[in-house]
């Protein structure tokens, strides 16, 4: 007999396309909440009334991006599966933090030049207690440990990158339209702070909102006014959107030594102009990607699938 799939109409072909390709041959897709075995979603919200609709047939509700949707608490188990496209946002900044701060882009260069320190030029054989430390002669180079790094924008995104800084042991603030829970501060050793704190507390402020259009909304809600509050030794990072940054600002406190550096994923425009203000300050200080941070998007497609499949088959019978 052959098991049923119901997946929420909201999410894209693709990802459908790519469930559909992994599906064991005893399951398929129907569009009939009340006949399903599982049913999947993202955004579709799940009440009370379709649940008590299905009590018999639906053994879980398979939730993509936990928290997107309301789904009703009835007695049917619900699984989470995360989207890792998204996580891949996460990673990609606390790789722009890394680089920046450990001073990546300017080693490799060094070393490319072979440029190497007066009196540390000479080669020799390395072991345990022998070796040259240090011969590119770089001056200084922070570390994540210890860093306070602001998060602007708790959601999902800000979550992640919260989640990965713990292991670094940085100190963790945020803020916020809402609060966060009790619960999700103390998950992730978080503290909501006002913005202009934020500010001037972080060595890094890192950017995760959504960009809101028209009056009201946010937009270049980044400019100079909140790049004066930043610390001079602080970096500016945005993997969000890029209008929420006034690149002129931002290239006019980076030339001014208001801030130290930025990393950046997004720009107002894509590719950015010619004239971009930010694109002849590329250096090891200012790193700028082609907004690739969440273009995983086939493997996260798969990996997704993946775990979809897997609960099914640990649950399905």
């Amino acid at each position: 007999m052959m098991k049923k799939i119901m997946i929420d109409p909201t999410i894209r072909k693709e990802q459908v396309d790519a469930i559909q390709t992994q599906l064991p041959k005893d399951w398929e897709v129907i569009q009939q909440f009340g006949k399903a075995d599982f049913v999947v979603t993202c955004d579709m919200d799940i009440s009370e009334e379709d649940l008590q609709s299905c009590r018999g047939s639906v053994k879980g509700i398979i939730q993509i991006l936990p928290g997107r949707a309301k789904i009703a608490q009835v007695g049917i188990s619900i699984y989470s599966v995360y989207d890792t496209g998204l996580t891949g946002v996460a990673e990609h900044a606390i790789m722009l933090m890394l680089v920046l701060s450990r001073r990546l882009l300017w080693l490799n260069e060094k070393v490319k030049k072979q440029e190497w320190v007066e009196g540390k030029s000479t080669p020799i054989l390395t072991d345990q207690k022998n070796y040259t430390y240090n011969w590119v002669g770089l001056p200084e180079s922070g570390q994540l440990h210890g860093k306070t790094v602001g998060i602007v924008g708790f959601g999902f995104i800000g979550q992640e990158v919260a989640r990965r800084l713990k292991a670094f042991h940085a100190k963790i603030i945020y803020y916020d339209i809402v609060k966060a829970s009790s619960d999700v501060e103390t998950q992730y050793e978080a503290k909501f702070v006002p913005l202009d704190e934020l500010l001037h507390r972080s060595d890094f402020v890192t950017l995760h909102l959504r960009y809101i259009e028209g009056e009201g909304g946010n937009k270049k809600m980044f400019g100079k006014q909140l790049f004066e509050k930043m610390k001079p030794t602080a970096y500016f990072l945005n993997t969000s959107r890029g209008q929420l940054v006034d690149e002129a600002a931002l290239a006019e406190a980076i030339k001014n030594q208001q801030i130290a550096g930025a990393g950046l994923d997004v720009f107002e425009y894509e590719p950015f102009k010619p004239d971009c203000p930010l694109f002849p300050l590329i250096s090891d200080h200012v790193i700028l990607t082609p907004h690739v941070a969440g273009t995983y998007v086939e493997e996260a497609r798969k990996t997704i699938a993946s775990e979809i499949i897997e609960i099914i088959q640990e649950n399905g019978n």
